[in-house]
């Protein structure tokens, strides 16, 4: 259970640099280039790759009605309301 409590808040850091990454497409010329690719990489394919492991293990729990401790309830919500935008941008 500790390393999904690690990795859900590795995919909600990852789902703030998605909101940045969004945010860098609106800027010509970001400060820092180097720091602008880290929170690319981190927004754009981490955060896809880390909601969709995370949520999956969640959805497992969940039917096996397994206890889900530790982790927030808004925290899951948040992490799934990230995935589903970002599936949505994905397909669109």
């Amino acid at each position: 259970m500790a390393l999904l409590r690690m990795l859900n808040r590795a995919a909600f850091i990852c789902n703030i640099c998605f909101l940045i990454a969004i945010g860098l497409l609106y800027f010509r010329h970001p400060v820092n280039p180097g720091f602008a690719s880290l929170i690319i990489v981190m927004g754009f394919f981490l955060s896809v790759l880390l909601n969709i492991m995370v949520n999956l293990v969640l959805i497992y729990y969940s039917i096996t009605k397994k206890p889900i401790i530790g982790i927030p309830k808004t925290l899951r919500i948040v992490n799934g309301s990230f995935l589903i935008i970002q599936l949505i941008l994905i397909i669109k």
